[in-house]
């Protein structure tokens, strides 16, 4: 009786990617907290929504920003609701942990972007 040998990992050496679902998470993270909240302390921290570049997030903005909060709140349950629903789907498609990781560093210069502004603004 011959036991199938695996091959051993050195401690520390193993496969650290993060999978499916902490991807998700991540995207639902940096786009929906992260984005909303940056964005809410550059207008705090300028006092004008002049540098909004999307015309929608800006009208928003200065009609009532809780309806900011509201728009992306809803996209990214929704996106994330859909990505976790169709993981079968989007495993299947060649890249996808790499597009996962593209959509979420671009979030996370978009967080960084503005949290810099915001402290400019501040000194």
């Amino acid at each position: 009786m011959s036991l199938a040998r695996t091959p051993r990992v050195p401690v520390g050496l193993g496969d650290h990617r993060p999978g499916y679902v902490a991807l998700v998470y991540a995207l639902v993270l940096v786009w929906g907290l992260g984005d909303v909240a940056s964005t809410y302390f550059v207008v705090a921290a300028t006092g004008t929504t002049v540098g909004e570049v999307n015309p929608l997030i800006r009208l928003m903005l200065d009609t009532e920003p809780l309806l900011v909060l509201a728009l992306k709140a809803g996209v990214v349950c929704y996106a994330g609701v859909v990505l976790l629903a169709c993981r079968d789907v989007v495993r299947r498609v060649p890249g996808w942990r790499a597009w996962f990781t593209l959509v979420v560093g671009a979030g996370a210069l978009v967080v960084c972007n503005n949290a810099l502004v915001g402290i400019a603004a501040l000194a």
